[in-house]
């Protein structure tokens, strides 16, 4: 898939949802199955920067003005490892 840069966090989830179900059938041949296999790593990629992003956003936004950080990444991390 290369319009995988173009999709949100949502619609790649959503696809990489469909992916795994499509595979999971077995129902594919080996060429189809590992065209798919890619196009779901791809996917992954996309949603780990997308969710780094987000990320490193809300960092930002909480560190403020004060320069004092209340929350860091690695409590974030904790909080949203959805296995993505």
């Amino acid at each position: 898939m290369d319009d995988a840069e173009d999709l949100g966090f949502e619609k790649s989830l959503e696809r990489l949802e469909a992916i795994v179900r499509e595979i999971e059938t077995g129902n594919l041949n080996l060429d189809t199955a590992m065209a798919r296999f890619t196009e779901g790593m791809e996917l992954v990629k996309r949603c780990r920067a997308l969710l780094a992003g987000a990320e490193q956003k809300l960092y930002l936004l909480i560190e403020g003005e004060s320069n004092e950080p209340h929350l860091t990444p690695t409590s974030l991390k904790k909080e949203s490892s959805n296995g993505i």
